[in-house]
């Protein structure tokens, strides 16, 4: 027999990764990373951990307005590489953080926020 095993939701699901590194995890080498591709990583993880195709450009909101615009060539090469799943659906397309791309986004993240925090303190 096969059985379904039903999760109840929680305040943060295995799909939506958290926007920082933990205090005990290891930084994930991002100095591989063109600043492109780390700022698709930072948008993705904002955007609960998904980018939507619309109009021909990756963003990280379904709806709404195109402020953040990611390049499609920056999105095939984050797949190749093996930090976003994208997934063609009908007309829709998404793609979604892997593990590893939550991991080097966690760590783009923290480390702007750091740098952002370090300008402020230095004004």
């Amino acid at each position: 027999m096969i059985e379904e095993k039903i999760e109840q939701p929680s305040s943060h699901s295995a799909t939506e990764p958290s926007p920082l590194l933990a205090f005990n995890e290891t930084r994930a080498p991002i100095d591989i990373l063109s600043p492109a591709k780390r700022a698709a990583l930072v948008a993705c993880l904002n955007g609960d951990g998904v980018l939507h195709k619309r109009n021909g450009v990756w963003s990280p909101s379904y709806v709404g307005t195109l402020e953040t615009r990611i390049s499609g060539v920056t999105v095939a090469d984050l797949s190749r590489d093996g930090m976003l799943i994208v997934t063609v659906t009908g007309r829709s397309t998404s793609a979604r953080l892997t593990a590893r791309g939550a991991w080097f986004a966690r760590t783009a993240a923290t480390e702007s926020r750091t740098n952002r925090s370090r300008r402020v303190r230095g004004s």
